[in-house]
């Protein structure tokens, strides 16, 4: 009987301690981000770039969380970047954070599927100031042609509240490639 009982605790703390998907979110998030803005600003391959929250101040109190942080993958060509209030024709796909279900993380939003292939995947267009923060920081410092992977923390993302199938409090990891933007009034080619 002792015996009986020993397995039934054992097997019940077994079943207690199993980590959820979201389980932590916040503070999992949250590290993710620090161990990324590490990596990129140390920029040991030089091909990572950080950049200030569009429309925030240096003032701010130092933190991860006004940063988004961008791994370049391939650079395009030019140095005419979109504005705030600009149009874009972008391939994008974004994720949340790796879990135990998910290596590379869930896939929330695409506008392709498999590889991303510039030549024959077809972009979507959106209007910049729509966006969230972060998408529009790294937006408007991306040239024709350039592929980033952008990692955007909560507060520049969805925050505390989430959206739709992205649960609060988490980084959004966007591969992201500009095809063209427009300016106010002219007509993308």
């Amino acid at each position: 009987m002792l015996a009986l009982v020993a397995a039934l605790t054992f097997t019940a703390c077994d079943e207690t301690e199993e980590v959820g998907e979201f389980d932590n979110w916040q503070k999992r998030n949250e590290a993710y981000i620090d161990s990324i803005a590490k990596v990129a600003r140390t920029n040991a391959d030089g091909d990572w770039k950080v950049f200030l929250a569009y429309g925030l101040v240096d003032s701010l109190q130092w933190s991860n969380q006004y940063y988004v942080y961008c791994h370049i993958i391939e650079e395009g060509e030019g140095n005419e970047m979109p504005m705030f209030n600009d149009t874009v024709l972008v391939n994008y796909r974004g994720r949340l954070i790796p879990t135990k279900s998910y290596d590379l993380g869930y896939i929330f939003d695409e506008s392709f599927t498999g590889a991303l292939d510039p030549e024959t995947d077809v972009p979507t267009k959106l209007n910049l100031a729509g966006c969230v923060r972060g998408w529009t920081t790294a937006m408007t410092q991306m040239v024709k042609g350039d592929i980033w992977r952008v990692y955007i923390p909560s507060e520049l993302g969805y925050g505390q509240s989430g959206q739709g199938a992205i649960p609060g409090y988490s980084t959004l990891v966007f591969d992201m490639n500009l095809i063209d933007f427009e300016r106010i009034g002219t007509p993308i080619n």
